[in-house]
C-alpha cells in the first residue's frame, strides 16, 4: 500500500489539483509540513499552505525538524492525513531525517496508508537513493559530507526533478540507468508522478529512461 506524489515543483496546473483531490478521497485533509531545513520566516511554508488552499485545504502544520526542532510539536506528525516533504537541499534533508530517527517511520506510515507528497528534494527522499541530487551544474552541494545515499526506498524507480527537455540531459541520464541497471523518471516543473497503490499515473510529460 502505497500513495506517493513526486512533484518536481509546486506549480500548479487543473490535472494535478484534480488529482490531489481523488488521491485524498475527498475529504479536507490535515497536512503535516517538513521543510528541508529551518524556515525562519516562513516563506516556503506560506507559499506551499497558498498551493493547498487551491483545493480548500486548510490545516497545514510546519513541522521544523532543524533549528527549531520540538520533539512535543513533532509528535503528531504522523496523525495527519498526510504529510508533504519539502524542497530544498536533498543530502541535508536526508541528514536531518536520519538525525530525528524519521526514516522508519516513514516507512510505517506510508504503509499504513498515509499520503507521502514530496517537492524536489522531498521527491527524491522517496527513491531508493539521492544520487542524482548532485546532478548537473545545479545540482545539490553535499555540504554535510554525506556519505550513504539510500533513502526510503518508497518505490523502484529513480528521480529527476526540474528536467529541462534537454537531450543531452537525457543522453546522460540514459548512461546512468544503464549503469545502475535502474529506471529513471525525468520530471518537468508543474508535472508529476503519482504512485497509488501499484498504479502509476504521469502528470505532464515524464520521460521514462530505462
Amino acid at each position: 500500500m502505497a500513495k506517493l506524489i513526486l512533484l518536481s515543483d509546486l506549480k500548479e496546473n487543473d490535472r494535478l489539483l484534480n488529482k490531489l483531490e481523488d488521491i485524498f478521497g475527498g475529504i479536507k485533509p490535515s497536512i503535516a509540513y517538513i521543510p528541508s531545513c529551518s524556515d525562519p520566516d516562513r516563506a516556503y511554508f506560506k507559499a506551499t499552505t497558498e498551493f493547498y488552499n487551491k483545493i480548500g485545504i486548510e490545516n497545514i502544520e510546519y513541522k521544523d525538524l532543524d533549528e527549531e526542532y520540538d520533539e512535543i510539536v513533532t509528535s503528531n506528525i504522523f496523525e495527519h492525513n498526510a504529510i508533504h516533504l519539502s524542497g530544498g537541499n536533498t543530502f541535508y534533508f536526508l541528514h536531518l531525517l536520519r538525525k530525528r530517527g524519521f526514516i522508519d517511520s516513514l516507512r510505517t506510515y506510508v504503509s499504513n496508508g498515509g499520503i507521502l507528497i514530496g517537492v524536489s528534494a522531498g521527491s527524491l527522499l522517496m527513491t531508493k537513493t539521492i544520487e542524482l541530487a548532485g546532478y548537473g551544474e545545479d545540482g545539490d552541494l553535499n555540504g554535510v559530507g554525506l556519505k550513504d545515499m539510500k533513502a526510503l526506498g518508497l518505490v523502484e524507480f529513480e528521480f529527476l526533478p526540474h528536467w529541462d527537455g534537454s537531450e543531452k540531459t537525457e543522453q546522460s541520464i540514459s548512461r546512468y540507468a544503464k549503469a545502475k541497471d535502474i529506471t529513471v523518471y525525468l520530471c518537468r516543473d508543474g508535472d508529476a508522478v503519482v504512485v497509488n497503490n501499484t498504479k502509476i499515473e504521469f502528470i505532464g510529460d515524464i520521460r521514462v529512461i530505462n
